[in-house]
């Protein structure tokens, strides 16, 4: 391996990174004051956790050898993490109110293998084989399944819901131009988090899927601009413009699985100390 080869960023430095930005937003999210003055500094700091772990999600679906196993792994993370998930956000070991963030990268991921996975098969069942080798039309036959996950997420009340499943289709449709990939994103992310819908009594932030279901079905409102602190979120691309394509070493391959719900129970038990 050479030395250039070497430099820059691999995805273990990216994942410490992300999961050192989520635990100081959890801090600041689930233990400090809203007034607190390191509040805002820490939610801040968190808003480039989420975009690198999809980015992570994308180069993890091109380069596993099982997608299958690979989604397997983010489901059974999705169900441990769920008690310590609950007991953060309503002090209670079972709620289906809110689904931790494992589920929306699970979501992402079968988004990405219902164009990378399942549309060549659906083609090859048809005796279509030259279409399955096509890129346009495996993304347009996946692209009713992507659809169907990113209101799942949604429905589901998954942390970052469909914003963070079609965070990852992007991120994997324009995972060759890296530029284009975080400009659209940072659109992305500006039309998903930063209106609102305002009449004589108050403000409504939206979100693109509220933004789309308000405009059918209510009347009478004015759409205003919000500053948004996720608008920080597309300053991940900056980490991630130091990535080498390396996987790293691979001895903390669970560490950073098992950090999601480890972190949320050191953080509830603090929780309950501090009453």
């Amino acid at each position: 391996m050479s030395e250039k080869s070497k430099s820059g960023l691999n995805s273990a430095h990216l994942k410490m990174l992300a999961i050192v930005c989520m635990f100081i937003d959890h801090i600041g999210a689930f233990l400090l004051d809203y007034n607190h003055a390191l509040y805002p500094v820490c939610r801040s700091i968190g808003r480039l956790a989420f975009p690198i772990f999809c980015w992570l999600i994308v180069e993890g679906a091109i380069h596993t050898r099982s997608i299958a196993k690979y989604a397997g792994r983010l489901a059974i993370f999705a169900l441990i993490s769920t008690p310590p998930y609950n007991l953060v956000h309503a002090d209670t070991w079972y709620s289906l109110k809110q689904l931790n963030v494992f589920f929306t990268l699970l979501f992402g991921l079968l988004a990405i293998a219902s164009i990378r996975k399942l549309a060549p098969i659906i083609f090859r069942s048809l005796n279509k084989c030259k279409l399955s080798e096509s890129n346009i039309a495996c993304i347009l036959c996946g692209l009713p399944c992507c659809i169907a996950l990113y209101f799942a997420a949604y429905a589901l009340n998954t942390d970052y819901g469909g914003y963070g499943v079609a965070t990852i289709v992007l991120f994997y449709l324009l995972r060759e131009n890296q530029p284009a990939a975080w400009i659209s994103f940072a659109l992305f992310t500006f039309i998903s988090y930063d209106f609102a819908f305002s009449n004589q009594y108050e403000y409504v932030q939206m979100n693109l899927y509220d933004l789309i279901q308000h405009s059918i079905w209510q009347g009478g409102y004015n759409l205003q601009f919000v500053n948004a602190r996720q608008a920080l979120a597309p300053l991940a691309f900056i980490p991630v413009a130091f990535y080498n394509g390396q996987k790293g070493s691979s001895s903390a391959k669970y560490f950073f699985y098992a950090f999601y719900p480890l972190h949320l129970m050191l953080i509830w038990i603090i929780q309950v100390l501090l009453r």
